[in-house]
């Protein structure tokens, strides 16, 4: 039982929020800051009332304590203390048995019992006003009392004013049931006044909320009517379309992917198609094995692509966890050199390879060199020069070659997916148009950059090509190599 409770109130609290409008907890949390806050102030008023009336009233009581003790000193009291022409305060003078000496009731005999407490309280004797109740004096009731010791004919006595709480009380219960019945209504206007308000204020947003509904996948392209007034339902829908405009070129592009791999893969798979119905229909043991070479020709280039479009995919899901591994990138582009040389007959320079390490996947990282090795491949001539620096924070890989180079206009192009300059030299060299785009990609996860440039003419040192630059954030502690590693 000890646990059930603890989980029972937020339980509940949690339903009720679930179950009212945002409209409905405006008004509800509004209206109880404002009751709350009406309930201090109406508290504070009565005491700040009371209090103030209380200092007036003990303030005249001591005037009267002060009268009388100024008449004992001159020997002027008599038994009937003259009034002040005030009805509701009361005056005596009673000795240390609590026999009145002189008073200013002239109903009451002077030697009889006052109507006062007897022994009075001791600080009331001191000097500080006290509230007595139902006192015999007077008319009766309630009284703020103060009083003075003193002495009349050498003997101790006690100067008592007392001053009626009826008027004050009847001032008091005024206010109280005053601000017993119009708070409540005051409370009840300004619920209902934050209740048309926040329905107003959130009538935009239920305009959003119904437009919004008729928004589906198949026409991201619709948006939102912008709110007149420049506020924060503004700021939200100019938001809202924002993101409806990303999701449609998300989803634009995922088409056009989707369509882009859906015609690269029909081209290998209708010629292996193609070729296994002529072995098929016409068989020939001098041709078969001619045509089953190609057929692993258009399987390898078929895996290949399959590869690269699940790399791809991999490299743009946001949810995948990559290794963060310390990897030296240097030893990486050395390693994937030595397997370029072995499938091409072009000079590659790696004399320009020094020390770099960077953290992050290893394994996809001698994807980004390999690739950009494999496009340098596919368009040099006769040459490609690598080069690794680091310098500061950054490691810099350029890949040069010295073939005919990228357009101005079209080197931005290139990291995009399934992007070919030269169609047809591309094909025919075996690339998807993938190859750049998983660079991009997995460079852009690491924190990178990527771009293409063109590469300085022999004459200035170059090669006179493309030349495609990759910077990657530098190790920490980057570990010594000396350069010109081959």
């Amino acid at each position: 039982m000890r646990r059930l409770f603890p989980r029972l109130v937020p339980t509940r609290r949690l339903w009720l929020a679930s179950r009212l409008t945002m409209r409905s907890r405006v008004t509800l949390w509004a209206t109880s800051i404002v009751a709350i806050a009406m309930i201090i102030a109406s508290l504070g008023l009565l005491f700040g009332l009371q209090h103030s009336l209380w200092r007036n009233l003990d303030g005249t009581a001591r005037q009267r304590v002060s009268d009388v003790a100024s008449l004992i000193e001159h020997h002027q009291l008599v038994e009937l203390i003259p009034s002040n022409g005030g009805d509701a305060d009361v005056v005596e003078v009673v000795d240390s048995a609590g026999r009145v000496l002189a008073r200013s009731d002239y109903e009451t005999r002077p030697g009889t019992p006052s109507g006062l407490p007897h022994p009075l309280p001791r600080r009331l004797t001191k000097g500080h006003a006290e509230t007595l109740h139902d006192l015999r004096i007077g008319d009766g009731g309630d009284f703020r009392v103060t009083g003075r010791p003193t002495r009349v004919d050498g003997r101790p006595a006690t100067i008592v004013a007392a001053v009626s709480l009826d008027q004050a009380q009847y001032t008091l219960s005024s206010l109280a049931t005053g601000l017993a019945v119009g708070a409540p209504a005051l409370t009840v206007l300004v619920a209902w006044t934050i209740y048309r308000t926040a329905g107003r204020t959130l009538r935009p947003v239920e305009t959003l909320r119904r437009q919004a509904t008729y928004i589906s996948a198949t026409d991201l392209h619709r948006r939102l009517d912008l709110p007149a007034s420049r506020d924060e339902v503004h700021a939200l829908a100019a938001t809202l379309n924002d993101m409806l405009a990303r999701l449609d070129e998300a989803s634009a592009a995922q088409r056009r992917f989707v369509a882009d791999a859906a015609h690269e893969l029909r081209s290998p798979l209708t010629a292996i198609r193609s070729q296994l119905e002529v072995m098929a229909a016409y068989p020939d043991p001098q041709r078969d094995p001619l045509v089953a070479a190609a057929l692993l020709e258009d399987a390898l280039r078929l895996n290949e692509l399959v590869e690269d479009l699940l790399a791809l995919a991999r490299s743009e899901d946001p949810a995948a966890r990559r290794p963060n591994t310390l990897t030296d990138l240097d030893e990486v582009v050395l390693a994937e050199v030595r397997r370029q040389r072995d499938l091409t007959p072009t000079s590659i320079d790696a004399r320009g390879v020094s020390a770099g390490r960077v953290r992050g996947d290893a394994e996809a990282l001698r994807r980004v060199v390999r690739n950009l090795l494999d496009n340098a491949r596919r368009h040099a001539a006769q040459q490609i020069r690598v080069t690794l620096t680091a310098s500061g924070g950054t490691v810099e890989l350029t890949v040069s070659d010295d073939g005919t180079g990228i357009p101005a206009d079209q080197r931005s192009r290139v990291f995009e997916r399934f992007t070919r300059l030269d169609e047809a030299r591309s094909r025919e060299a075996g690339g998807s148009g993938l190859g750049l785009a998983i660079v991009g990609k997995v460079v852009t996860a690491h924190g990178g950059t990527a771009h293409a440039d063109a590469d300085p003419a022999p004459a200035d040192g170059g090669l006179g090509g493309a030349r495609l630059v990759v910077k990657l954030p530098r190790a920490d502690t980057p570990h010594s190599s000396g350069p010109g590693r081959t």
